[in-house]
């Protein structure tokens, strides 16, 4: 119907019924071969009926506004001859829940489209791109168990060498000597056994 034409219940009751018929095609188009093929084509898809959903929370409230005018105006009756009131306000409040249901509708078709705003169609054997954030996390995380250089490194070559000969010149019956004269044992405790030689608090020590 043009928009210039003018309204009649015949009319708005055409619109009406040809909607299940437009949802039902679009139905088959989608799960339909080839149906849907591209990304691009879902986030329209879902704009489309997020702004139906809106469209229908009108019709609601269009509805629902006719309903209280005529009930006012008292032209409305009861086929079983029963005040019309009772039946007009259960209308209205199930209408106000189909107006906040649609609100949410549209809102999650919204909110849909919006997470399919960066998505797009890919071959099969496309790899994803280099996560190149993690790799750098995980070499910050390497060089944070790295221990700091101390002070004076590096250390010259002859200065190292000089520690590993000084420790070399040490005799190991020094070693031995020094590594157990905090012994303080009872002699009766650790009688010396053969091949030992004893300290000076009776411990024995292996020669």
């Amino acid at each position: 119907m043009d928009e210039h034409e003018i309204s009649s219940d015949e009319n708005i009751e055409f619109l009406a019924g040809d909607l299940p018929e437009r949802v039902r095609s679009l139905n088959r188009l989608a799960q339909g071969l080839p149906g849907l093929t591209e990304p691009a084509a879902a986030y329209t898809i879902l704009g489309n009926l997020a702004q139906t959903s809106y469209e229908l929370a009108e019709t609601a409230e269009q509805i629902d506004a006719f309903l209280t005018r005529e009930l006012e105006a008292g032209r409305l009756g009861h086929d079983r001859g029963e005040d019309p009131v009772a039946a007009v306000t259960t209308a209205h409040d199930v209408l106000g829940r189909a107006v906040e249901q649609s609100a949410e509708l549209r809102d999650s078709f919204r909110r849909a489209a919006s997470a399919l705003a960066p998505i797009h169609g890919s071959d099969a054997g496309e790899l994803p791109p280099p996560v190149q954030n993690v790799v750098a996390e995980l070499t910050e995380a390497e060089d944070a168990r790295l221990d700091p250089a101390g002070e004076g490194f590096p250390r010259a070559i002859d200065e190292v060498l000089s520690d590993s000969e000084a420790a070399a010149d040490v005799p190991p019956e020094r070693s031995m000597r020094t590594a157990t004269s905090a012994c303080r044992w009872p002699a009766s405790s650790c009688p010396p056994e053969s091949g030992s030689i004893s300290t000076s608090s009776g411990c024995p020590v292996a020669s």
